[in-house]
């Protein structure tokens, strides 16, 4: 059956059908069936209720991470046992604390002079003097890996291996986005580009095993041996690759959606141009509110619960439908407007609620606010080029507005 023709209100609608469109009028025709709906083509629950998600994310006796399901094989592509995002129980609580450690308030001023700002200034120099550039590719794209490469002591400046693994890490997260599927051809790729990334990250980790550098991949190797336990070298090329993956993929397009706003709106550009503490911030967060990047968490149900008018069954899968979620009428006021004065800016579920919030929360959000504040100084005529293809809101697990072509 061609799902692409059917629309929301019919039981055999998928979300499949919605790569590359705009989602959101699909989600308000979706969430008049009800807060939890069956989809077939993703054989998922899918929940669009802000209370609902916040709940589900909050209680792991009751909801599980998927990962807790899966073969060695499938957590070997993901990155390794050791990875956060696979970890449960008190290992979990063990590595989050090392991990809030290494993104202190402290740790993170630190960062932003030591990595942020100059980093943000070297992709810069590479188009300051074009008067164009297109800053998805050039900026958007390139700035978060550079940083987390950075952070964990790898070279930075090679353009190649930057390309590779940010190709290696987006197959991986693509096949991960997804909830694992059973479908060779994504397996195959996930896997081969799992492989590729151990093969360019290990040696850096077995290089920093003395843990001399302050770097994160050595002072990682000091703090799990003494607050985690005995680790190796698998385990340390786990956190690295996770690492990577998840700092780089969701801020690029949370980057790009930011950006996009603030050239699309005059209004918005005037306000955040003019203060660049509370309502550049509040950009930031409205954009990663109703923009999001990864648009969707999993989880499984322990036991069978009814929520929404719809019963779950003991291991069912479920799709934390966050993109919906953060629009949700019940919860918000005007919930698809830009509003630059909400009370709680950040009240949204763009980083997850409960343990598993995301730990690089506070790097995501300085690279944002920093990466703004850069643009509007150093290019206060930015903006779009007209004559160019406009930014269209793509992807499917991850989204972000691109191309962004423009002029200054």
């Amino acid at each position: 059956m061609n799902t692409s023709s059917l629309q929301p209100s019919s039981p055999q609608w998928s979300m499949t059908s919605l790569a590359n469109n705009d989602p959101f009028p699909s989600y308000d025709e979706l969430r008049k069936r009800g807060p939890v709906v069956w989809d077939p083509g993703m054989q998922c629950w899918l929940i669009l209720s802000y209370d609902l998600c916040s709940m589900i994310e909050s209680d792991e006796a009751a909801y599980r991470i998927v990962p807790a399901d899966l073969p060695d094989w499938m957590i070997d592509i993901r990155g390794g046992k050791s990875g956060l995002s696979t970890l449960v129980g008190e290992k979990h609580a063990r590595m989050r604390r090392i991990y809030m450690t290494l993104f202190s308030p402290k740790q993170i001023a630190t960062y932003r002079d030591r990595y942020v700002i100059p980093i943000l200034n070297y992709n810069i120099e590479q188009f300051a003097h074009a008067g164009r550039a297109e800053l998805f590719s050039q900026l958007c794209e390139v700035t978060p890996i550079r940083v987390i490469m950075a952070l964990c002591g790898l070279p930075w400046k090679d353009d190649d291996f930057v390309s590779r693994l940010l190709t290696a890490s987006g197959d991986v997260v693509a096949w991960t986005g997804m909830g694992h599927p059973n479908n060779n051809e994504l397996i195959q790729k996930a896997r081969a580009a799992a492989d590729e990334a151990s093969r360019m990250i290990l040696p850096y980790v077995l290089e920093r095993q003395d843990g001399h550098g302050d770097d994160f991949v050595s002072q990682m190797w000091v703090r799990a041996a003494k607050d985690y336990g005995d680790v190796g070298p698998d385990d340390m090329l786990a956190v690295a690759k996770e690492f990577i993956a998840a700092g780089a993929h969701t801020t690029v397009h949370a980057l790009a959606n930011a950006i996009y706003l603030f050239l699309s709106d005059p209004a918005l550009r005037e306000a955040v141009t003019k203060d660049q503490n509370m309502k550049l911030n509040s950009l930031i967060e409205e954009a990663l509110r109703t923009l999001g990047s990864p648009q969707w968490r999993f989880r499984k149900a322990n036991r069978e619960v009814s929520h929404g008018g719809a019963t779950i069954k003991k291991d069912d899968l479920i799709c934390l439908l966050h993109a919906a979620a953060n629009r949700d009428p019940e919860h918000y006021a005007c919930p698809h407007m830009i509003d630059l004065e909400r009370k709680r800016p950040n009240d949204h579920l763009a980083f997850n609620v409960g343990p598993r919030t995301c730990v690089g929360m506070p790097l995501a959000r300085l690279e944002l606010r920093e990466c703004l504040k850069t643009l509007v100084h150093r290019f206060p005529n930015l903006r779009l080029d007209p004559s160019m293809e406009p930014p269209h809101f793509r992807g499917f697990t991850h989204r972000s507005f691109a191309p962004l072509h423009v002029l200054f």
